[in-house]
């Protein structure tokens, strides 16, 4: 295959009597130099040439993932206030329309159509969507590039009018006053940082600033306590964070510390009668929660509720009037544990081996109900109220997904071991049809930085693989939370091989135990998944491999935590260390896949890149792909997409949005020979 030639440009970087010469880091100034945006028009070129001749595969994957998708359905609706509030989607149109009827009405209001908002763009994200507190009035952000520089604006739902008021450059988090025309909002700085809180009240252009955070390393944003008595400042770090908190029905009213910054410390904050409950992890690593009186709201005050444990590792705790929800992992799955005022506890129950609960649309303080999503591997979303006073769930909703019959298909929950003997669970699908005797193909997918869980839920897009006989397999590697704060600790800063060390035994353990075999083996991630694949890459056996999809992937992670212009860099010190510090610059050089690429044979690569992304930047993919093809041996594809008009989070629109993924699989199962 002939790629486009790029030229080479000497750049030194010398740290630590290290010199590293990045002869590709001209690819950042698309503004100054032309043969940026040249290049990545003709990469996008030669990877729709490459596609052509599974075109026709593309089209047919691209039809049944919308197949999936009803062309016209309604949310189930929640209750707020005297409404009750729901999404409807109509059938050839993209994005939802927000709408909502009185509790004893028929009749129904259009509050927002994106549809309407996004015509004439090739790219269209709605930020926020929250409501004042009489219902009047809606703030709502647009981002229209990719880039997660949202404007703020406000509609009369009464009128219809679209008031004059607009702010620029703000973050994705608001919180409206009680006296329903002032709201406190987040706006960004020159390096996208959420950094200043300030109130606006409509109609005035006085803005008052509340908090102003100086620190390149904690991020800003706003909420307000279940019970609407406080507006909450959060600044956080990866590892730190504090907390403000003022009255919320005064604008005017003084900003309070909750408690300072320590080092490592972290505390999330509710609010009911006159306590605030208090999420930490200052006694264990597991967390706690306490609580405290709300004129006392110091470290030294704090009262323990609900003590910690080796083994639950507390995701959320939410405050109801007449209750609390403590939703903890134990065993790596999401459990819910019900607490009335009277301290009894209710744990809710679920049937299969392998699930995901996250809370549902809850809005009201005063209620008995408490509403929490369900979904599995195989299950699709499903809501469900539980009922305080009979303790009792009832399912309310099922998404529907055409065509679907879960009876065809089988899940496994297993562990296998690392490298280092420890075991690591492993989410697996396939089809019943499917033989396990090495013959299948696997879509292995993993992710493993920030604590953060890829949960066993459930993706409708995933059967356009294994309805073609792939196993589909989620390592639940270290750096995630999957078994407590501890599994992510032992995959960060200098512990961050183990990820990689993890999901390369993920392949191997697939291979061995007959699910595949060396040669059929996709890895797939974005982000810092992208990280995890293209790290996995470099380390894994030369035939192991098959493929490897690299969404939006950092792979450049020495030159870009170098680089403390950039909006993510020094919040990421806590992440994966500063290497301004000699041992983590060493440590990050080793594993950063950009700077370990040496000549062998390597997988087919698809890299995607969003050149509006403000989190991974469009040149990362860019370089890499790049570098990989000097330094490959072998003969197959290499290739880089762009999104031209899209950031991080890649096309927008729910059928635009599949497009990228046909492509994907497209070139998924041409690596296979699978033509239809």
């Amino acid at each position: 295959m002939k790629y486009p030639a790029a030229k080479k440009v000497d750049h030194l970087t010398k740290k630590f009597n290290d010199e590293i010469n990045d002869q590709y880091f001209w690819m950042r100034d698309l503004k100054k130099d032309n043969d940026v945006m040249e290049l990545l028009n003709k990469e996008n070129s030669i990877t729709k040439e490459y596609l052509t001749d599974v075109d026709d595969l593309k089209e047919s994957i691209f039809e049944e993932l919308k197949s999936k998708e009803l062309e016209s359905y309604e949310t189930f609706p929640y209750k707020h206030g005297e409404y009750y509030y729901f999404e409807r989607y109509e059938a050839g149109k993209e994005y939802p329309i927000h709408c909502r009827r009185r509790l004893n009405s028929d009749n129904v209001e259009i509050c927002l159509d994106e549809n309407e908002m996004a015509e004439g763009l090739d790219y269209f994200s709605l930020g926020i969507f929250d409501l004042s507190s009489d219902h009047k009035i809606l703030a709502y952000s647009v981002d229209t590039d990719g880039s997660e520089l949202y404007t703020l604006k406000f509609k009369n739902l009464e009128t219809g009018e679209i008031y004059s008021d607009e702010i620029k450059n703000t973050a994705k988090s608001v919180c409206w006053f009680k006296d329903t025309y002032s709201i406190a909002y987040v706006v960004q700085n020159d390096n996208q940082r959420p950094y200043k809180v300030l109130t606006h009240e409509l109609g005035k252009s006085n803005d008052r600033t509340l908090f102003e955070e100086k620190s390149g390393e904690f991020f800003v944003s706003v909420s307000e306590t279940m019970d609407h008595n406080y507006i909450l400042i959060s600044s956080d770090g990866s590892i730190t964070n504090e907390t403000l908190f003022m009255k919320g029905n005064d604008p005017q009213s003084e900003v309070k510390l909750f408690q300072e910054r320590i080092k490592g410390l972290e505390y999330h904050v509710e609010h009911k009668d006159d306590n605030f409950y208090v999420v930490t992890n200052d006694t264990h690593i597991n967390f706690r929660v306490c609580t405290t009186p709300s004129t006392k709201t110091e470290k030294e005050n704090w009262e323990e509720f609900i003590a910690p444990s080796d083994k639950k590792y507390i995701n959320d705790f939410s405050c109801y009037k007449d209750f609390f929800v403590n939703n903890y992992k134990e065993e790596g799955l999401n459990k819910l544990e019900v607490i009335l005022n009277d301290n009894s506890k209710e744990l809710i129950t679920f049937p299969e081996d392998a699930y995901y609960i996250e809370d549902g649309d809850n809005a009201e303080f005063e209620t008995e109900n408490f509403r929490y999503n369900y979904y599995s591997l195989t299950t699709p979303l499903s809501s469900f109220d539980y009922n305080i006073k009979s303790q009792t769930s009832k399912k309310v909703y099922t998404k529907e997904v055409p065509g679907f019959d879960e009876s065809l298909y089988k899940v496994e929950r297993i562990s296998y071991p690392s490298e280092d003997g420890t075991l690591i669970p492993m989410s697996i699908l396939y089809k019943k049809d499917t033989k396990l005797d090495g013959t299948a193909p696997c879509y292995l997918y993993g992710y493993g930085s920030y604590g953060m869980c890829i949960e066993p839920w459930f993706n409708k897009r995933i059967f356009s693989l294994v309805d073609r006989g792939f196993v589909y397999a989620i390592a639940h590697v270290r750096g995630s939370s999957t078994l407590g704060r501890q599994w992510y600790e032992d995959g960060k800063f200098l512990n961050k091989k183990n990820t990689f060390i993890d999901f390369n035994s993920a392949a191997e353990y697939l291979s061995k135990e007959k699910y595949t075999s060396d040669g059929k083996i996709v890895i797939s991630g974005g982000s810092a998944g992208g990280l995890l694949v293209g790290a996995t890459m470099n380390i894994s056996r030369p035939g192991l491999l098959k493929a490897v999809i690299a969404d939006v992937p950092f792979v450049d992670v020495l030159n870009t935590m170098l680089d403390s212009s950039l909006p993510l860099t020094e919040l990421e010190y806590d992440e994966w260390g500063n290497p301004n510090d000699e041992e983590y610059y060493n440590y990050i050089k080793s594993y950063s896949p950009y700077d370990n690429l040496v000549e062998r044979d390597y997988p087919a690569v698809l890299a995607i890149a969003g050149l509006n992304d403000p989190r991974v930047t469009y040149w990362e993919p860019m370089k890499w792909t790049y570098k990989l093809r000097d330094f490959s041996k072998d003969s197959n594809p290499k290739l880089l997409h762009t999104n031209m008009e899209a950031g991080h989070a890649g096309a927008s629109g729910r059928f635009e949005f599949l497009k990228e993924d046909a492509m994907v699989y497209s070139f998924v199962l041409k690596q296979f020979d699978i033509k239809c």
